[in-house]
């Protein structure tokens, strides 16, 4: 009677144990929300990308640009496991967001709402083997994988496991769009031409050392607010992609715009970028 007394207290005391971290590990979820718009707002309770992982490697960490929603984080760690397993690469993960999201200090517009994510193209060759010292780290950034005169990719730079990591971020549920340079799309158009993905790779400025992948609001995030819907139909590698091409095939010269101006933020990321949640 006494084991047997023991032993059902040892076991209702482990039941309320387990209940207890899945109950905490539940309300850490719900609590994590992306506020506002990607290019205006913030995060409640983000979450940490480990600065190593399988698959993968976080740069320049001392910017604090490795917090996102956690499907963003989820999302990455899945695609690195796939570019370990299908490729043996290692994805350099550049920015995310900032902890509470926001405006970031520099020509970053969107990135304020732990969705946005950029991922280098350049293979590493030291990152592919070992883990990076925090002053490798820091001295890394984005290498363009485009050939001298900018009218097409260099087969030297570009690594085999870009196309099928740019597919399968695309032909996630989860992705939004993809922004990439628009000769990597035509690239990519060349080879995939008619595949529905492609239609998620949106060709912008820029973006010719990494890409950058946006995923759509999650579920139950009633204050984020979601980008407009893609306009153009099927791939996008026709008259879509032809429009950012001058005859000689150089991209046309962007247009110049005045001095960028933050928009408003959502109430509600007062408190939290103040650290008051």
């Amino acid at each position: 009677m006494i084991i047997y007394s023991t032993t059902m207290r040892l076991l209702f005391l482990l039941s309320v144990l387990l209940l207890t971290f899945a109950t905490d590990s539940d309300a850490k979820d719900i609590n994590s929300e992306s506020i506002g718009s990607y290019t205006a707002g913030c995060i409640r309770n983000s979450s940490a990308l480990n600065l190593d992982g399988e698959g993968y490697q976080v740069i320049r960490p001392s910017r604090g640009r490795y917090y996102g929603h956690p499907e963003t984080i989820e999302f990455i760690e899945y695609l690195s496991e796939i570019a370990k397993k299908d490729h043996s690469a290692t994805l350099l993960i550049a920015d995310i967001s900032q902890q509470t999201g926001g405006p970031m200090p520099d020509d970053h517009s969107s990135h304020q709402i732990g969705l946005d994510a950029d991922i280098l193209l350049w293979q590493h060759p030291i990152a592919t083997n070992y883990i990076l010292t925090t002053t490798q780290r820091e001295h890394i950034h984005p290498q363009s994988v485009l050939n001298s005169n900018k009218t097409g990719v260099d087969d030297f730079k570009w690594a085999s496991v870009n196309e099928d990591i740019v597919r399968i971020t695309a032909s996630d549920s989860r992705v939004d769009r993809i922004f990439l340079n628009p000769v990597i799309k035509k690239k990519l158009c060349s080879e995939y031409s008619g595949e529905s993905w492609l239609g998620k790779v949106r060709p912008w400025y820029g973006h010719d050392g990494h890409f950058h992948v946006r995923l759509k609001c999650p579920d139950g995030n009633s204050l984020c607010q979601s980008q407009k819907p893609i306009e153009v139909n099927g791939d996008g590698c026709g008259a879509d992609l032809a429009s950012w091409f001058k005859p000689d095939g150089t991209i046309k010269t962007r247009k110049k715009s005045g001095p960028s101006i933050q928009k408003k933020l959502p109430d509600e990321c007062i408190s939290i970028m103040n650290g008051q949640e």
